[in-house]
């Protein structure tokens, strides 16, 4: 037997806290990033985990990769863009030595939604990032679609 310290209300839990949120800009910043080995022990990977701020999701978790050294030139040519886009989208200026530059800036990040597939449910995949004054104007719902 085991008593529980608060009494526990089934319907008052989320039944996916997981799930994905709407397709949409929201503003948002980076609260962590890290610098990771791939699996192959090969490549660099950044790891950053943004906070959404505003709105009906505010406090949701997304989390994104950037291969910033890879075998795949391609893979590397996507990481450096979507690095810059964060860069400009911060307002930084000049070189970028360590991603903790990039922390805690509100930002608009475009957030879409990759399908389940057989090996992983549905998730929340940032797709773009600009400045946060740069944010479309959805007509007041914030958690509309783009």
């Amino acid at each position: 037997m085991a008593l529980l310290p608060d009494v526990f209300k089934p319907d008052e839990v989320d039944d996916d806290p997981f799930a994905p949120i709407p397709a949409a800009w929201y503003e948002g910043e980076i609260t962590k990033s890290e610098l990771k080995t791939t699996n192959d022990k090969k490549g660099k990977y950044l790891s950053f985990c943004f906070k959404v701020t505003e709105g009906d999701h505010a406090g949701r978790m997304i989390f994104t990769n950037l291969n910033i050294v890879n075998k795949s030139d391609v893979a590397v040519k996507i990481a450096r863009s979507d690095l810059k886009k964060i860069c400009t989208a911060c307002g930084l200026e000049g070189e970028l030595e360590d991603s903790v530059d990039l922390h805690n800036i509100p930002m608009g990040i475009k957030l879409t939604i990759k399908a389940a597939s057989a090996q992983w449910p549905a998730k929340n995949e940032i797709k773009d990032f600009i400045a946060i004054d740069e944010i479309p104007d959805t007509g007041g719902d914030d958690d509309g679609p783009f």
